[in-house]
């Protein structure tokens, strides 16, 4: 089963990841962290999520890029949060600079996908808000966008959480019945 998890910043989309990986929980039970640490905000959050998830048994997998390569060191069966494709998508683009920073993504998301049971993703929701004027973000929220729609499509699940009320997009039974 993959989940499908979106909302702007601060929104609660990560917690609401969480609680579904704790309902879909199969052993291995990862967390691929994709955030790279380039300031204080990065560390206060990387430091706001470690301490969430601090011994609940998740056993964390740092891939700020190189998804599909990372995914071959899982164990298959479990289950899998991937927190969160924006930094994922911005670190293949910007650092690693591949030529197709969405293709990149979405081959690492699938790679992820063939070898787990459950996969919940957490992304941003990023083209909602005044769209910028210089090429690279705006090339960075078409990436985004892309890997987004074509996650959307393969996810059993998409859930959009707004000021921590989740909107069931696609599969409201399926959630339902995870979240029972």
């Amino acid at each position: 089963m993959t989940i499908l998890v979106t909302g702007g910043s601060g929104s609660g989309k990560s917690l609401l990841a969480e609680q579904l990986s704790f309902k879909l929980k199969r052993d291995p039970f990862y967390y691929l962290a994709t955030m790279q640490v380039w300031d204080e905000e990065c560390k206060r959050r990387i430091a706001r999520h470690r301490k969430q998830r601090a011994g609940k048994g998740f056993q964390t997998v740092e891939t700020p890029t190189g998804l599909k390569e990372a995914a071959t060191d899982l164990k298959p069966g479990g289950t899998a949060l991937l927190d969160c494709i924006s930094n994922l998508t911005a670190n293949e683009q910007f650092e690693a600079k591949v030529y197709d920073p969405a293709q990149t993504v979405i081959d690492g998301v699938l790679a992820v996908q063939e070898r787990m049971a459950n996969l919940v993703i957490v992304t941003n929701e990023v083209c909602s808000d005044i769209l910028p004027t210089d090429e690279q973000t705006l090339a960075y929220l078409r990436y985004i966008g892309a890997v987004n729609c074509e996650l959307a499509k393969a996810a059993d699940v998409v859930v959009e959480v707004c000021s921590g009320v989740p909107i069931i997009w696609k599969g409201e039974k399926l959630y339902y019945e995870i979240m029972a």
